[in-house]
């Protein structure tokens, strides 16, 4: 009994001080995610970070090596297990093939290495990372590369989305061509917020992949390069500090001008752009006819494709009056905010209330009857996949059959299944 007793005695102290120290113990409540700058979200959204370990067949590159890697081969003949001489490959375009593990007895057991497989022009390569299997480079060399391999990947997507795009440069220096130095180029001062247009994209080296030219409302020509995904460039975002800094996209360009004011700024940013709803929205629909104007309340329902037109400020905030129009010329007024407000959490912020594209355009094969179907959220057989994505989202698991033809995907109260990539049933 008294070794009961003492027991419960000493519980009772030892929980004492716990309590007492717990109520000094604090934190803040969890909040909603603060939204990335438009640049970053750019970068976030189109250039997605492929690392070493996880390349797979087919992922194109141009061989650009550096002069000091121009004398030290990278790059060995598949069939003679020879170095190739760098010159010979430069500015070639190598496909990845695939991934070959290669093992060696010795004495204290069995060495592993990988070989990362290309094919140029009929011929095989590659690459050697030795004494690490495949999964191993994931986990102790996860910022490995291999020289002077620039992602085309990354160059491509550039052309088709900036070619033509005007924007502010953040840096307070740029390049031009020169083949009479010794560098191949000239560096030229230029005010930081300078006003540009993108004119031409190729290919930089294997950290700067993007070389950028545009010219100024002078019609003076420079570029920059600079990194989008990072893929392959050995680095981690940690790495881009001191001069690395400004050779990041994000921190290159900007897509607004610097020096207007801030709400001015996203007003000029919003202005013209092509957007639509990502949920059923209210507005207030205006028709004019013989030189009468009524008004009438509706909702707009999801993905319709619309323009803003105008946009009101109501100072002294950021809530603004959006004018909109449809493909038929029909006229949408609504309220939002143009600036997300971390403290408030504001449910009426404009980029939580719009994607900004053609989205019908990143989707041609989607009839407009079947896209009224997708607005509303319903499904129907023979959808594909990605046009039930985008009626209902995306699901909580989907379960893989034997037969590769067939899938059946799961979200919270209801079932679709899938062969060969359409809709069969759904319940």
């Amino acid at each position: 009994m008294r070794i009961i007793v003492l027991s419960l005695i000493l519980f009772c102290c030892g929980t004492c001080p716990i309590t007492a120290q717990s109520n000094y113990i604090v934190t803040t409540p969890s909040t909603q995610e603060i939204p990335v700058g438009e640049e970053e979200q750019f970068i976030k959204n189109n250039f997605p970070l492929q690392p070493l370990c996880k390349w797979t067949p087919g992922m194109k590159f141009m061989f650009v090596p550096s002069t000091r890697n121009m004398f030290l081969p990278t790059l060995s003949s598949y069939d003679t297990d020879k170095g190739i001489d760098n010159s010979l490959l430069k500015h070639k375009i190598l496909t990845f093939m695939g991934t070959e593990e290669k093992a060696q007895n010795i004495s204290t057991g069995t060495n592993y290495s990988t070989r990362f497989v290309f094919e140029c022009e009929g011929e095989k390569y590659y690459y050697d990372i030795k004494n690490m299997r495949l999964d191993e480079i994931c986990e102790k060399a996860p910022r490995a590369g291999i020289n002077g391999l620039v992602y085309l990947k990354d160059v491509d997507t550039a052309k088709e989305l900036l070619i033509g795009k005007t924007v502010y440069i953040q840096s307070e220096s740029a390049r031009v061509d020169d083949a009479n130095n010794y560098s191949g180029y000239q560096n030229i001062a230029i005010p930081v917020n300078t006003e540009a247009t993108i004119t031409a994209i190729g290919v930089g080296s294997q950290a700067y992949p993007v070389k950028i030219v545009f010219k100024d409302t002078q019609g003076h020509s420079y570029y920059l390069e600079v990194a989008l995904s990072r893929t392959n460039s050995g680095m981690d975002l940690n790495d881009f500090q001191g001069e690395k800094r400004m050779k990041y996209f994000s921190n290159a360009f900007s897509f607004t001008n610097k020096s207007l004011g801030t709400i001015e700024s996203l007003k000029n940013k919003y202005l013209g752009m092509t957007v639509y709803p990502k949920k059923m929205l209210p507005a207030k629909r205006i028709v004019s006819f013989e030189d009468k104007q009524t008004e009438s309340r509706v909702h707009l329902p999801r993905y319709t494709v619309l323009q803003i037109k105008e946009i009101k400020l109501s100072p002294p905030g950021s809530l603004a009056t959006l004018s909109l129009t449809d493909r038929d010329g029909a006229i949408y007024e609504l309220e939002t905010d143009l600036k997300y407000d971390v403290i408030v959490k504001n449910d009426n912020y404009i980029e939580d209330f719009f994607g900004f594209e053609d989205i019908h355009k990143k989707y041609p094969g989607i009839t407009e009857s079947r896209w009224q179907i997708i607005s509303r959220g319903d499904l129907e057989a023979g959808m594909s996949t990605v046009e039930c994505r985008l009626s209902i989202g995306d699901p909580i698991e989907i379960e893989l059959k034997k037969d590769s033809r067939f899938e059946t995907w799961f979200y919270n109260g209801k079932t679709l299944e899938f062969e060969n990539g359409t809709l069969q049933r759904y319940k």
